[in-house]
């Protein structure tokens, strides 16, 4: 038995061997994208590459175990040729991946993934880019790198393999081999499966597109793709147009200055789940109440969405949150998002993202580097904390200015707490319901870290905003209701001008237009983010998105849409038909833009 578990290796091996060598050669090919390139960058692709490449040699592992296992029982069987009739569509595939990729990141700078297979509907604009000698010469190489690899794992093949007297038990063996294989292939047993937040360490896009498996990124892509350009396909163009006129109108001037200056250092706090759960009295969060009379409060806010996810992508790129769908799981559309850490690197900022759970859930790594964070921490940065939760280290460690130091000013600074999510387990009691006492806990947090900013010295020139991901369903609302969607929003600090309460109707993702009015920067490219506090701003109407479902909302009430039955409740006319129309254009046209990204 033992030879088959060193020759399983081996295989296994030579494939994770083979996607190491892919790696040169795309920084190599790729060299022009190099720019600051230095010859510590080429190990660190290697390094953070490893884990993917591991999953996609696991993938590729699972054939030759089974074809083992069926070996065993075979008299004079050529394992070694047997093998081969899977190594070579098996290295055909990896290598047509891999130089695919790298060719084509020549000339996009992009990243092969199942969105690009549109163009394979007409080849011609997939090779657009490429000479006809270009082309003769990927050929070539595809034939020469898949001869290589065969070779490479006919060589670590043994011809023949020792009959085993008690064969059942080898079966066994084997069995539990592909169980094993199968936590290679989720990446670990950790919470979040294997995507390409995984490779993502460097702020140098470039870099973590080279330690992106290429083979594994086209596979993932696939199962996170889908044809959005139709999934709402209610109205012409023209219509959409026409019915959604004037709801994402944005204008960059302001009717009143909040700030005292237009670069402070900023610290956005997104309170996990916090909704109107926080304001509903002052017995859950009694310090974020009391701290309400210090700064601006947004007090007839709604969350776009209902998940963490899409709420950070709602916060942080102005971006509405989708029913069906996650934007952040796709790495191709990421990049294409306008982003606030973006805009505000642009302005000389340094952003940090700090998280004390798995980073790598929802891909949620890639998704930062790629919205413009130049340093990410996630719970492998909280190791030291003593107290961790089923999702990790607890706030009072995250919300922490040391061993947490802030970016160099100035900066920007972004706070995902994770306390006040279940099981609802926290180290502090006073409250008897454990949901109400967890969202207490992470209230006390907060102020403690609003106290230790105050005595710092950091607070004469900061804003600190304070916003959450989405809300919680809690006693007599549901996940769906209006109500849970509700949220406040509060910017704290020194460099606020004066305490006030701002009751304009609006959307979590308005903060991002919002905030680069009163920075002074220009931001167009939020085209689902408006300023509020522009004199020009109407609240035509909010979005909440739940799951098949959207919750619009308006001056004059709500209506829910369900996306399974079609139906608007309620569905009294006129209102009725009104908002039937609205919503199907407005999801369109969110649709339709995602598409684009």
């Amino acid at each position: 038995m033992k030879k088959y578990l060193v020759a399983i290796l081996k295989i296994y091996l030579c494939f994770l061997l083979v996607f190491v060598l892919q790696k040169l050669l795309f920084l190599a090919i790729n060299s022009s994208y190099a720019e600051g390139f230095v010859f510590g960058d080429a190990f660190l692709v290697l390094w953070h590459g490893l884990r993917l490449d591991a999953v996609a040699s696991s993938y590729l592992l699972i054939v030759p175990v089974v074809l083992m296992a069926v070996a065993m029982y075979l008299k004079k069987v050529n394992l070694r040729n047997l093998l081969t009739w899977w190594y070579i569509p098996a290295s055909l595939l990896v290598t047509v991946a891999f130089l695919s990729d790298a060719m084509l990141y020549h000339f996009w700078g992009s990243k092969l993934d199942a969105a690009d297979f549109i163009y394979a509907q007409n080849p011609k604009d997939l090779f657009a880019s490429l000479s006809f000698w270009l082309i003769l010469l990927a050929f070539f190489a595809i034939v020469f790198f898949t001869f290589l690899q065969v070779w490479l794992l006919r060589w670590a093949t043994p011809k023949t393999m020792p009959q085993l007297r008690f064969k059942w038990l080898g079966t066994i063996m084997l069995v539990l081999l592909l169980g094993v294989n199968f936590i290679g292939m989720r990446g670990g047993l950790q919470e979040s499966t294997a995507n390409p937040s995984y490779a993502y360490f460097s702020s140098k896009q470039f870099l973590n597109h080279a330690a992106l498996n290429p083979a594994f990124n086209i596979l993932h892509s696939m199962s996170k793709s889908q044809d959005l350009t139709h999934e709402f396909d209610f109205y012409t163009p023209e219509e959409m147009d026409d019915l959604t006129s004037g709801v994402y109108e944005s204008h960059s001037d302001i009717a009143d200055t909040l700030l005292n200056t237009q670069r402070p250092n900023i610290i956005l706090i997104i309170w996990e789940g916090g909704g109107d759960l926080m304001t509903a009295n002052d017995t859950i969060a009694p310090y974020f109440n009391q701290l309400k009379g210090e700064g601006v409060y947004f007090s007839n806010c709604y969350a776009n969405n209902f998940r963490t996810d899409r709420g950070l992508v709602s916060i942080l790129n102005g971006w509405p949150g989708l029913p069906t769908t996650s934007v952040m799981k796709m790495s191709g559309r990421c990049r294409q998002l306008p982003s606030i850490a973006k805009h505000l690197g642009a302005e000389g900022y340094h952003s940090t993202f700090y998280y004390g759970g798995d980073i790598d859930f929802t891909n949620m790594r890639g998704y930062l580097f790629e919205t413009g964070y130049e340093k990410v921490l996630g719970g492998e940065n909280y190791s030291w904390a003593p107290n961790q939760s089923k999702w990790g280290a607890d706030d009072e460690y995250l919300l922490a200015l040391t061993p947490n130091p802030l970016p160099a000013a100035p900066f920007f600074a972004t706070y995902l707490t994770l306390s006040s999510h279940e099981p609802w387990v926290v180290p502090y009691r006073r409250l008897q319901d454990n949901k109400a006492n967890a969202f207490a806990y992470t209230d006390s947090c907060i102020y403690t870290f609003v106290r230790q900013l105050k005595q710092s010295g950091l607070w004469n020139n900061l804003l600190l905003i304070v916003i959450p991901d989405h809300g919680v369903d809690y006693g007599q609302y549901h996940t769906y209701s209006v109500q849970t969607s509700r949220i406040p929003i509060l910017w704290l600090g020194g460099a606020v001008r004066s305490a006030r309460v701002v009751d304009q109707l609006m959307n979590q993702s308005d903060l991002a237009a919002t905030l680069m009015a009163q920075l002074g920067v220009k931001a167009n490219d939020f085209i689902f983010s408006r300023n509020v506090l522009s004199p020009h701003y109407r609240p035509t109407c909010m979005m909440h998105a739940y799951k098949n479902g959207v919750n619009l909302i308006d001056t004059t009430g709500s209506s829910r849409f369900d996306l399974v039955d079609g139906q608007v409740i309620p569905a009294e006319e006129p209102h009725q038909s009104q908002a039937t129309h609205t919503v199907k254009a407005l999801l369109q046209k969110v649709y339709s833009a995602t598409a684009r990204l």
